[in-house]
């Protein structure tokens, strides 16, 4: 799934309930990065196999910035806490390096 900078990778083994929610916070979370520095965000997002009915969710995220690469991961065994983390890493590296540079 691609918008205008936004790439996520790795979607076919999620429904659409939570295609949805994956969308919608990778483009809530870039509107907040973009005000520091515009920035192309790369997602690859993961399930991982159930395991007494709950799945893993893991998720890569990338960020390609002028001087620097931003490189995340995380996961959860909830979706929404999942992408919360690392998206907030990735915010968080994004104003560490723009407010030392």
């Amino acid at each position: 799934m691609v918008t205008d900078n936004i790439q996520i990778l790795g979607m076919e083994g999620f429904d659409e309930k939570e295609r949805e929610k994956i969308l919608s916070y990778s483009e809530n979370y870039h509107k907040k990065i973009k005000r520091d520095i515009p920035c192309k965000l790369v997602l690859h997002a993961k399930k991982h196999d159930k395991v007494g009915g709950r799945c893993m969710y893991s998720f890569h995220a990338k960020v390609q910035l002028p001087d620097h690469l931003v490189n995340v991961e995380d996961g959860d065994w909830i979706l929404s806490t999942a992408l919360h983390k690392v998206l907030k890493k990735v915010e968080n590296n994004i104003k560490h390096k723009v407010r030392n540079h």
